[in-house]
């Protein structure tokens, strides 16, 4: 018998040749895959397509392969764009009136909820739409015929985790365009949605939207700070203290230019109470804009926030000095001098030019603004308080100090005289402010006006009765 012994060095060589051939059988059956979820994807049939691509990034010999995971973004990304669409190319964002020009009057319709705000609901027969409050399509559902919608339920997700290893795997940078172009799409789409929703005063969907056009840049390492920018506004306004607190952070991190930034971030800790992080933030914004007025007022707010009268009353009259335009600051000023006038702890000459000072502030925001209404009740309350300190002081005298008692009362109502054109005008600024009113009657009982308190008492009895 015969038999044909194969050494050691040539069985090792065979089984070589073996695993290379399996191995390349292996890795061209798996693009031949691959390149059946493209012919799938190019035929619009994204079913067959994500099973068949799926099936390749589970594989050794095509996991790794950065054209593996272009073509799986694109399946998505293009599952994505129809489930943007609706029968008929409807969209979200068409008004009531456009989704009847394309589908025509539906079958009927009734009020329900869709995600957590109350719409309509559209019946058609082979279709139904949400119609949201502000009369635009929120949604959609199709009852017949090719949904897409039940796929994934994130694709535009999966589109940019396939896009981020396309960028991880692609070493040699063949696939870099492509991957932007549609990276770039993802997030203008998001950008202009978020535009869209600012406009229409939804601030929580606008927010959304604008962090996902940030998130879209992020997954290929890029910034897009003024989609950051513009979700911590929305976020401002929402209002998500939290939210706007990690973008505003965000774009510090990113080196992003604005003094509304730190400004914004600034007095978010101090809403926080956080005082120290407000002022390290405030300080931070003046280092890199010295000259921004609106970073040192937000330090100005921090101070007076926390009780730093001193420091305060310091930066205001900075302030007034490098703005002399700004009612607003002339008007922070007076409520400073205002405190310091009404505070007994403080010695009576202290309080006394104090009184002079905040005169001189509110009379100077008003200048600047006639049709201003804090300086006008504020200057008329600083009279009215002036005169009642003067009237306590006259009903403590003796019964026989009648001299200095009648000295005084025409003091006191000296400056009720002067309180009120300043009360008057806050009126007719804040008609239906009662507090103001009620000053004003005050004022017009001790002077004896008696036209013009009844007229006031008409006006107060017709606001109660509302």
């Amino acid at each position: 018998m015969y038999y044909n012994f194969l050494n050691i060095d040539q069985m090792k060589k065979v089984t070589f040749v073996l695993v290379l051939v399996l191995t390349m059988t292996t890795g061209f059956g798996q693009k031949n895959v691959r390149q059946t979820a493209s012919n799938f994807l190019r035929d619009g049939k994204l079913d067959k397509a994500i099973e068949a691509i799926n099936q390749c990034i589970q594989d050794a010999s095509t996991s790794q392969d950065p054209k593996t995971w272009l073509i799986r973004g694109n399946i998505y990304f293009e599952l994505y764009n129809k489930t943007q669409t609706g029968p008929k190319n409807t969209k979200t964002g068409m008004t009531k009136k456009e989704l009847e020009a394309a589908m025509g009057k539906p079958q009927k319709t009734y009020d329900t909820i869709y995600k957590d705000s109350k719409s309509e609901k559209w019946i058609y027969s082979d279709s139904y739409f949400y119609i949201s409050e502000n009369g635009k399509i929120a949604g959609w559902k199709i009852t017949k015929g090719e949904d897409f919608s039940n796929l994934d339920p994130d694709p535009i997700g999966k589109a940019l985790e396939s896009y981020k290893k396309t960028t991880e795997f692609d070493t040699k940078k063949e696939y870099s365009e492509d991957v932007f172009a549609k990276i770039n799409w993802i997030r203008n789409n998001n950008f202009n949605q978020g535009v869209e929703y600012y406009n229409n005063k939804h601030y929580k969907e606008a927010m959304t939207s604008f962090e996902s056009g940030a998130n879209a840049y992020s997954t290929i390492n890029l910034s897009d700070t003024l989609s950051l920018f513009y979700a911590a506004a929305c976020a401002t306004m929402v209002p998500d203290r939290e939210k706007a607190k990690d973008y505003y952070l965000q774009l510090i991190k990113a080196n992003y230019k604005s003094p509304t930034v730190y400004m914004s971030l600034s007095d978010i800790y101090r809403q926080e109470k956080d005082s120290v992080n407000a002022l390290r933030v405030a300080h931070m914004g003046q280092k890199l804009f010295p000259n921004d007025l609106k970073l040192f007022l937000a330090e100005t707010n921090i101070y007076l926030t926390f009780g730093n009268t001193p420091k305060a009353l310091r930066n205001l009259k900075l302030a007034t000095q490098k703005d002399t335009t700004n009612p607003t600051i002339f008007f922070a000023l007076g409520t400073i001098y205002d405190k310091i006038a009404n505070d007994t702890m403080q010695s009576q000459k202290s309080r006394a030019d104090a009184f002079e000072q905040a005169v001189v502030a509110y009379k100077n925001a008003i200048r600047l603004n006639p049709k201003y209404f804090d300086p006008n009740y504020n200057i008329g309350a600083l009279y009215v308080n002036k005169a009642a300190s003067i009237n306590d002081e006259a009903n403590k005298l003796p019964l026989d100090a009648e001299v200095q008692f009648k000295k005084l009362k025409e003091e006191a109502n000296q400056y009720l005289v002067q309180a009120a054109p300043y009360l008057e005008v806050a009126t007719e600024i804040q008609p239906n402010d009662l507090n103001t009113l009620y000053s004003l009657k005050q004022i017009y009982v001790r002077t004896n006006q008696t036209d013009k308190l009844k007229v006031l008492n008409n006006r107060i009895d017709a606001l109660q009765k509302k």
